[in-house]
Formats: C-alpha cells, structure tokens, sequence
C-alpha cells in the first residue's frame, strides 16, 4: 500500500511539472517544432534534437527536456500526413501507415484514415504509461540490486545493442561504437592533471563537445539531400478539408483490443535499446494482419493497417524512455540524445530517477501523453493548412536549418573550434550515410565513454577485480551480451538456409515488410 502511494504522489507531482510555468509554454514551442519537422519528409525527431540541444541547455533540467521530450514525441503524429496524403511518409516510422493510408486517401477516406491515426497515437502512448505504471514497483526492486559493475555492464550492453542493432554489418557497428569510445578519452585527466590525447589543444581539455558533433553527423547530411532534391515534395493538387473525426474514433474504439496489442509491442520495441520506431511499426502492423480474418486487405486500405502502426510507433516513445532514465542506456537514437542532456543537466540514470526523483521521471512520461493529446487536437484543427507545409521548396528550408543549425553549434563554447568539429564531423557524417555506415554507435560511445570508465574504476576501486566473478548479475549481463553479438548473425544464417530451401520467402498480403535504419 505504501508503495502505491509513492507512486501515486510522484504520478500526481510530475503531472503538476508538465503544467507549471515555464515547463507547459516551452513544450508547445517544442511540439509546433516537432509537427514541422514531421510533415517535411527528409527532416525528423533526430534532426529535431541535433537543433534544439542548444537551446535546451540554456533552461532549467525539467523545462529543457520538456521541450525536447514534446519536440520528438509528435514528430510522428503528422508525418502521417504526407504519407496519408501523398504516399510520401515524412519520416521511416510512418512507412507501414502508408501502405493503407494511401490507398485510403485515393479512394475519398483521407481524413478518415489521419483521424483513426491521432487517436490511435494517443491511446498508443496511454497504454504504454499504464504499461509503465505497472511495471514501475518490479524496476524500482531490480534497481535497488545493481552496483557499479552491473552499470559498467549495462553500459556494455548499451554500446553492444547500438553497434548490432543500426545497421545490416555488426563489425561496422561495432567500430563505430568504438569510435567513439575513443573520442570520449579526449579529455583532460584529472586523476594525473594532464591531457589525454588533447595535447595543447586547450579547447579539447574538456572532452570534445556534443553539440557540434551532433549536428554535423546527423543534421548537415539530411539538410545537403533535402538540397540536391531542390524541389517541393510533390506537385500534385490535394483536398484539405478536415472530414472523418468521429469516423476514426469508432474505428478505434471497435479495434480496442488491437490497439492495446500494437501498443505492447511498440513499448517493448522502445524498451529494448537500438530498436525503435521503424522496428515498432512493423511489429504492430504484423500483428494486425496476423489477427485479421482478410489478410488481403491490408496493402489496399484497411483501417487497421494504419491504427496498429500509429499505436506501436506512439507508444515506443515512453517505452524507450524506460531504459534510458533507468538504466542509462537509450532506448533509441534519439534517446541517445536525451541521455546526454540528462548528463549535462546532473541528472544521472539509476536508482534517483525511480525513488528520489521519480515526479521527474513521470513528468517526463505526461509530458509524452499530454503532447500527443494537444498535437492530435492542433491537426485536427489545422490539418488544411498543414497539408500546405509539404509544398515548402528545399530551397526555403536549407537556408533557415544552416542557419538555426550553425548558431546552435556554437552556443555552447562560442568558439571557432565549435565550427571546426561541426563542418569535420558534418563531412564525416554524410560519408558515413551514403557508405551505410552507422552513426547512432558513435554517438552512444561519445555520450557513454565517461560513464563507463567512471564505473569501471568505481568497481576496481570499491570491490577489486572479485566483481568479474562473484557478482552474479554481472555474469547475467555478460550472457545477454554475448546474445545479443552472436544471436542476430546466426539467427540470420538459418533464416537464409530455411529460405534457400524453401525457395523465395512468401509476401504476406502482397505486402513486403522490411527494416529501417533510425
């Protein structure tokens, strides 16, 4: 009873946070970003961060991540959008929507189909804070059980699902997490007071900024591909009008136990760190075509192909916020991202997130709940107009992003050096996306290097070198490592033999379901 009431009071005070001044206005601010950076294919939440972490480290911890959390939360509320709309998804996660909302839209049933996908976002991510809620007393007994060494373990983990997880090559990922892991060394020690692989470089004794590195490697590839198009995202003529509300509530309502299904899978997919969305929607759209009696339908614009996908997508966001408040290890990319606005903000992963600290950790959750809730209201209401928002030319949007992103690289130092590293790491980035080369890994090893040499010493220090071995958690840990490297490549292996004798693996409905990197 105790317990519950715990949990009550932090539900109760991280509701009040979202709600308090300056936390509400500035996760609007955050939300009309995000719903900009959904309807525009080729932008996106990772984008969306690389732009406002500069920003955010300007406010207090609870604002900041506020207007972070409810930026990337609607990202993929209207990217159905263009999908529904123009068949063109405005991000990866909204590529299975498109397979019926398409069809939907060309056959009169476009508001139908958008209307379905707000509510099924927002019941999406209600169930995935039910979800949470009630696994939130086992967390809180499994923290209490982990030291240093699970950690340090755990933050193995993390670098070893990112480097197996982002791309098709396991070594590629893999050295690319140890990258940077490498980068992270750059620092000052100040254990022996001398520079660690810095030199005289004065500007590299406090290790090599995040910001410019982040928006280089993942803001100024997408921004140089949204130029080289140079055109608007489609030249054809759409009807606007808002139609179909109450048509996609009952679809919802009839498919209840669909949702609550998709949704369970999306926050499992966001709970397993290097995941994400693309691999939730896939999931959730599987099922419903597993569970319905026409499966031929899907492909030519059934409801349900664009409810279940919305609601594993949208309940992937707290799912993956799991993990990275937890446990330190993120639950995707952009999480990735977020953990180190915690670090920078003192809020660091672990027990004081889920004791202490738990109204902030729910607030975070509401902050996911209430901001799909007013970005499903705000399309709803202006869904005319922002249809017209996929018609912006490249050549409006390049100039405004390579501006907001060169002043962001800089906020932080205000040093040339900050330009050095966004247009080197910006150069690095769009080879690494054109040679399919992961750049997720090197970011979680940027981000996570200090944390694990600060545990790794912790656990020498604190128990000696006994941890390795008399530490049963910490050879759990090892076990779900070596899974997780060796598991993928064999379960590929047998996958092609099973197919190689089966002859060409059958579609399902027509419909080939694939992977998307984040």
């Amino acid at each position: 009873m105790e317990e519950a009431l715990i949990i009550l009071n932090a539900a109760v005070s991280g509701m009040f946070h979202v709600f308090s001044w300056p936390v509400f206005p500035m996760m609007m601010i955050g939300i009309c970003v995000g719903m900009f950076l959904g309807l525009v294919p080729g932008l996106g939440g990772l984008i969306g961060f690389a732009l406002l972490i500069p920003f955010a480290l300007a406010m207090e911890p609870i604002t900041g991540v506020a207007f972070l959390l409810g930026m990337s939360a609607v990202v993929t509320q209207t990217d159905t959008i263009p999908a529904v709309i123009l068949g063109v998804p405005g991000t990866s996660a909204a590529m299975a929507t498109s397979l019926d909302g398409y069809p939907m839209a060309k056959r009169g049933e476009a508001g139908r189909a958008l209307c379905a996908s707000y509510y099924a976002s927002i019941f999406g991510t209600i169930v995935a804070a039910g979800l949470f809620i009630l696994l939130l007393p086992i967390l809180r007994a499994v923290i209490f059980a982990f030291g240093q060494p699970e950690f340090f373990m755990l933050i193995l983990l993390g670098l070893m699902l990112a480097g197996s997880l982002a791309g098709n090559s396991l070594a590629r990922g893999l050295i690319m997490a140890g990258f940077g892991l490498l980068l992270a060394m750059v620092t000052l020690e100040t254990s022996i007071g001398a520079p660690r692989y810095a030199g005289e470089i004065i500007y590299l004794w406090e290790g090599i900024p995040l910001i410019p590195v982040v928006l280089g490697l993942f803001a100024i590839p997408e921004v140089l591909d949204l130029a080289r198009r140079g055109t608007t995202i489609s030249a054809t003529t759409v009807d606007t009008r808002v139609s179909g509300l109450w048509a996609g509530l009952v679809d919802n309502l009839k498919n209840w136990w669909l949702i609550i299904r998709a949704s369970t899978l999306g926050a499992l997919a966001g709970f397993i760190p290097g995941l994400g969305g693309q691999v939730a929607e896939w999931l959730a759209y599987g099922t419903a075509v597993a569970s319905d009696k026409d499966p031929s339908s899907y492909g030519k614009g059934n409801v349900r192909g664009v409810i279940a996908p919305e609601a594993g997508t949208a309940a992937q966001k707290p799912g993956a916020l799991v993990p990275t408040v937890v446990f330190g290890i993120p639950g995707n990319a952009g999480m990735a991202l977020t953990l180190s606005v915690f670090l920078i903000f003192g809020l660091t992963p672990g027990p004081d997130m889920i004791t202490s600290k738990l109204d902030v950790t729910f607030g975070m959750i509401w902050v996911i709940v209430v901001a799909n809730i007013i970005a499903a209201v705000l399309a709803l209401v202006l869904q005319r107009w922002l249809i017209l928002i996929c018609y912006l030319r490249a050549s409006i949007l390049v100039p405004i992003v390579l501006g907001t992103m060169l002043t962001g690289a800089t906020m932080a130092n205000q040093s040339f050096g900050d330009v050095a590293l966004f247009l080197c790491f910006g150069f690095l980035g769009y080879l690494f996306k054109h040679t399919d080369w992961p750049r997720v890994p090197l970011i979680m090893g940027l981000i996570m290097g200090g944390l694990a040499e600060k545990y790794l010493f912790l656990s020498f220090d604190l128990h000696g070198a006994t941890w390795l071995w008399n530490r049963p958690l910490v050879w759990v840990i090892a076990l779900v490592i070596f899974l997780s490297v060796f598991f993928p490549p064999m379960l590929r292996h047998y996958r092609a033999k099973r197919h190689g004798k089966a002859g060409a693996p059958a579609k399902v409905s027509g419909v080939k379901v694939s992977g998307y990197d984040e």
